[in-house]
């Protein structure tokens, strides 16, 4: 059984090498393929803090760094699913292109609710108008083959930072959000890609006793949003709500598939290094709470916190979620960069200024 083991690791570590060099030479053919013009926006160096400037905020909101999607070829667009799809696992890639293709079901939504008159708000007809799987931006930082390098994509409500550190992928920090959250209707209703983050956050309450959840809930109403998000990583520096030394067996394995669910968007291999270092670090440090009716039946929040782990998930309204995944030690591979980047987000204030000068209202 020893033997066979050591066998299966062998093979899954080949695999995972292999998987590096794969992803370098899609990425190297993408950056190789671009017009001069785009290869400019798109390629930066590796120690950018554009690497670090992201936003869930839609893009006509907040400008962000490299090439749209849609200003690319098919065969270039072809590219970039093979670089989620080595970068991603299925479970991932699946949940980042359905919150990609929200986007056109949203615009289809909004565009049907103005009145097509004079009195239709100039902000709401440019935000209807610009939603769009397209209005996502790939960049890439440093050169895909050396042993370290990344990539990004980032829109609204979603952001995928690859990492690529001497032959190790890390896929922190991600944000993924829904809107809607759920399809209410036509030939796609039902459809929800975020729709575990929410199930497995209001099991693993539903598992707690009541003397649990005393500790785990810290509050009636859920926060504006999520506290971690584009540049406002490290705001969070107290644990809070239950320890899960408090839980039994059965509650941390729900716990831990609570976790599994955010962090097995990675690679096999991607994933388990992280599941390792959580480990390594110890499950009896990881903390979980809760804001908001414990029944879900109004909007809520819950965190999963710990020293290696930073899950946050944020129910809007009962149609629009916000989820981020943090590593706090190892966000853009820092821990094996050995650099440290600077996040920059533009404020609310910032954002919704540059919607009234687009539209001159």
């Amino acid at each position: 059984m020893k033997i066979l083991i050591a066998a299966v690791v062998m093979l899954v570590s080949g695999s995972a090498v292999a998987g590096v060099g794969e992803l370098a030479a899609v990425a190297g053919d993408f950056v190789e393929g671009l017009s001069e013009e785009h290869r400019e926006a798109v390629v930066y160096d590796l120690k950018d803090d554009a690497r670090a400037t992201w936003s869930n905020l839609p893009t006509v909101m907040s400008p962000p760094a490299g090439v749209m999607l849609g200003e690319l070829s098919d065969d270039q667009r072809h590219l970039v699913h093979l670089m989620f799809q080595l970068s991603m696992s299925s479970q991932g890639y699946a949940k980042a292109h359905g919150i990609m293709w929200l986007d056109d079901i949203l615009r289809d939504i909004e565009q049907a609710n103005l009145t097509g008159g004079d009195d239709d708000d100039p902000i709401r007809v440019l935000m209807a108008d610009t939603r769009s799987s397209g209005n996502y931006a790939i960049a890439v930082f440093g050169t895909p083959g050396e042993t370290r390098w990344g990539w990004k994509v980032t829109g609204h409500h979603l952001a995928v930072n690859v990492s690529v550190i001497d032959g190790q992928i890390a896929l922190t920090p991600g944000f993924y959000g829904s809107n809607p959250r759920i399809i209410q209707a036509g030939p796609y209703a039902g459809f929800a890609p975020l729709a575990a983050e929410s199930r497995l956050g209001l099991e693993f309450l539903g598992d707690l006793t009541e003397a649990q959840r005393k500790k785990a809930i810290i509050g009636d109403e859920r926060p504006q949003d999520v506290i971690e998000g584009p540049g406002r990583r490290g705001s969070l520096e107290k644990f809070e709500g239950i320890s899960s030394k408090e839980l039994n067996d059965a509650q941390l394995g729900a716990l831990q598939r609570l976790v599994g669910e955010y962090v097995r968007n990675a690679k096999p291999k991607t994933a388990g290094e992280h599941l390792d270092a959580i480990a390594g670090a110890g499950w009896e440090n990881v903390w979980f709470s809760w804001r908001g009716p414990a029944d879900g039946s109004a909007e809520y929040y819950y965190r999963v916190h710990g020293p290696r782990i930073l899950i946050e998930y944020n129910l809007q309204n009962p149609n629009h979620d916000h989820a981020v995944v943090r590593d706090p030690v190892n966000d853009y591979g820092e821990d094996w960069l050995g650099h440290h980047y600077t996040e920059v987000h533009p404020s609310n204030e910032e954002a919704f200024a540059r919607l009234r000068e687009l539209t001159g209202s």
